[in-house]
Formats: structure tokens, sequence, C-alpha cells
């Protein structure tokens, strides 16, 4: 018999998610004391466009299907660029802090052949505190 190969978990998640975590569909809330780095939020805002993600929020770190989510492009989980400025309207609704930096990165960020990784580090670096 033929051994199933266990499931890869993305970066976000460590290998000891159990099963029924990674099959949960998209939704629940962020995990206390996670941090904020807008990784979370994207992967949700994209499940919440195709049915070929889905993210488990609940645990922490959050955990996604298909697991290298971060390593694709938008076009390959079903979006396109019209598609894409839904994206960027819902994160502007689940981080209003970078809201302006959102829009104002409109035309680089709305691009379903961007990488999802490419995505998340705009978010990580509009999060940061200011300098000071």
């Amino acid at each position: 018999m033929k051994s199933k190969k266990p499931k890869k978990i993305n970066q976000h998640a460590k290998a000891s998610g159990s099963r029924a975590a990674r099959k949960r569909s998209s939704g629940g809330v962020p995990a206390r004391g996670a941090v904020r780095d807008g990784a979370v939020e994207l992967a949700m805002a994209v499940a919440g466009l195709t049915a070929l993600v889905r993210v488990d929020a609940s645990c922490d770190p959050f955990v996604t299907e298909p697991a290298d989510l971060f390593d694709r492009t938008f076009a390959y989980v079903g979006l396109d660029d019209n598609q894409m400025g839904l994206l960027r309207e819902e994160l502007r609704a689940m981080l209003p802090g970078i809201a302006a930096q959102l829009a104002a990165h409109s035309q680089a960020l709305d691009r379903a052949e961007l990488r999802i990784a490419d995505y998340a580090s705009f978010l990580r670096a509009a999060l940061l505190p200011p300098a000071g």
C-alpha cells in the first residue's frame, strides 16, 4: 500500500498543526497574540474572493490551503485583474491604518500576475511603525 504524503503547511504555520485545522474553511478570528503583519488579512481576503483558497486563522500561526499560497500568484488561485481592486478594498477595510498606502500603490498592486508573497511584503512594510 502507498503511504500518503503529508501535506505541507505554509510559511506561517507550524509543522505540528492538526489535520483538522488545515481542513477548516475560510474564516475564524486571528489567534490572540498573533503578530499583525498583514499576511493573515491578505490570506483571508484572497479566500473571500476564490473558492481555491481556505484559511484557518483561529490558530497561531494561521494555516492556508494551498499550503504554498504565498509562493503562488493571484492568477494561479483564480483572481483576475478586475478582482484585484476588490481585494485591495477588502484589505482597506481590514487594515484601515494603511488605506492611504494601498490607494497610493493601487497600480502596482492591482495585478493578478503578482506573487502573493510580494503583496504580503508590501503590507508588512506598510504596517511597520514610523521610524522616529
